[in-house]
């Protein structure tokens, strides 16, 4: 009897778990191809790995990791902008010493954690700088009548 319920969940929910299954796949090979670009340039500056999976793996985890830092390094400046408490130029270069701090730890706790790879603070802070860079562009003025 259980099978058959299974078997009925699956039927009715099919469309949505197999979309849920394709954006899970898709996210881990966008992750994966800007793993293998980031990890090119760490090199440039002393970043070591194994394997390609380990470089892979060590960009999944530190995404997870700063991950909720990342989130309040974006929405502070932009608070802090819509609140009129700062210029725009503040609150970019906020956004751009926050943003790289949450990314900077998210890749230093996971270099720590991973005996499979060794990268140097210059690397990290490097491409913790670049993506704070790509991101920048996220903090703009919001007219008052738009905010709610």
């Amino acid at each position: 009897m259980e099978c058959e319920t299974l078997k009925e969940f699956f039927e009715k929910h099919k469309e949505k778990i197999i979309t849920l299954l394709l954006c899970g796949v898709l996210f881990i090979i966008v992750l994966s191809v800007l793993a293998l670009i980031s990890g090119a340039i760490m090199k440039v500056f002393g970043f070591e790995y194994r394997s390609i999976g380990s470089i892979i793996l060590f960009f999944i985890i530190a995404t997870i990791i700063s991950y909720p830092l990342g989130l309040i390094a974006g929405a502070f400046p932009k608070a802090l902008l819509s609140l009129d408490k700062v210029s725009i130029h503040t609150a970019m270069a906020l956004y751009l010493i926050l943003d790289t701090f949450a990314t900077f730890w998210g890749l230093r706790i996971t270099d720590y954690c991973m005996q499979t790879i060794s990268a140097e603070d210059i690397s990290i802070f490097v491409i913790s700088l670049i993506f704070a860079l790509l991101g920048v562009s996220d903090i703009k003025k919001i007219p008052h009548d738009e905010v709610r």
